[in-house]
């Protein structure tokens, strides 16, 4: 029995077709939010946990995007934009504050904080708090470890939103993917 080249070619297009439907249906969602007047509210309008508002960059919607993004293709897990998924990652900025200065001498630091939602059916499942603001080796020096993974320098505030946007993806897609 011979099979010709093009049932061949009908059964390869159908194995394409239906393995990429079956990974679109998997993609999650992305939508990056902000608070809007950090004078008016304390608590995060997700979840209701307290947050430190503070400055927010008028491009750090674009930025952590881009890094959320980033990360999600190094996890190997696809994306569309927006909340219209069932399942979607949300994350709320409160504060985005660029440093003042260099790579080694800052005047202020850079400083984050956003709460990265992870959000089912309308209903908040996980939760990751990154709030922090890069502190200089002497002011404490239990943090000699973070010091030398970040090459001894000041970070940007983009920089250390990567660091966040990396260990919210590690928290909220364990066990999911």
């Amino acid at each position: 029995m011979s099979v010709s080249k093009y049932t061949l070619l009908f059964v390869w297009i159908m194995v394409l077709i239906f393995t990429n439907v079956g990974f679109a249906t998997q993609d999650l969602g992305v939508y990056v939010d902000r608070l809007e007047d950090p004078e008016k509210t304390d608590k995060c309008r997700y979840c209701g946990r307290h947050i430190k508002a503070g400055n927010i960059h008028k491009d750090a919607e674009r930025i952590i995007m881009n890094r959320l993004k980033e990360g999600l293709m190094e996890k190997g897990v696809g994306y569309v934009e927006g909340k219209e998924r069932a399942r979607y990652i949300n994350v709320f900025i409160y504060r985005f504050e660029e440093r003042r200065g260099g790579n080694f001498a800052a005047e202020k630091p850079a400083g984050v904080g956003f709460h990265m939602h992870l959000i089912e059916d309308n209903n908040v499942i996980r939760v990751f708090v990154f709030d922090e603001t890069q502190q200089a080796l002497s002011e404490n020096v239990l943090n000699i470890g973070k010091f030398f993974r970040r090459g001894g320098k000041w970070l940007t505030a983009g920089e250390l939103s990567e660091e966040g946007i990396k260990a919210g993806l590690d928290y909220l897609l364990e066990n999911i993917y």
